[in-house]
């Protein structure tokens, strides 16, 4: 397996389960901060699902109607799957982005 820059610095951020990726910030946030003072930037765009740990099978109760709107909404974005629907809302929560 290669090693990228981006694998050894999220491993070295990742170093037990319970630590979480870094949330993504504007670039603008990072340029104010003077430990980055005259720093050359770049924006690098890449999945992070791998340091998210393994992926476990559940078994869920979900109200009929909202899973039939899950299923509208899955059926009409291609690749997209219930598991990846409801993985995302969970974070978007978790995270305070909707409420």
């Amino acid at each position: 397996m290669i090693c990228t820059w981006k694998d050894l610095h999220l491993e070295g951020t990742m170093d037990d389960d319970a630590a979480e990726l870094p949330e993504p910030r504007p670039i603008n946030v990072h340029q104010q901060n003077p430990d980055y003072a005259n720093g050359i930037w770049a924006v690098v765009d890449f999945d992070t699902s791998k340091y998210e740990g393994k992926a476990e099978k559940i078994n869920i109760t979900v109200p009929r109607k909202l899973l039939s709107k899950i299923d509208a909404y899955v059926s009409n974005h291609p690749g997209e799957t219930r598991s990846g629907f409801m993985t995302r809302a969970a974070l978007q929560v978790i995270r305070g982005k909707a409420a």
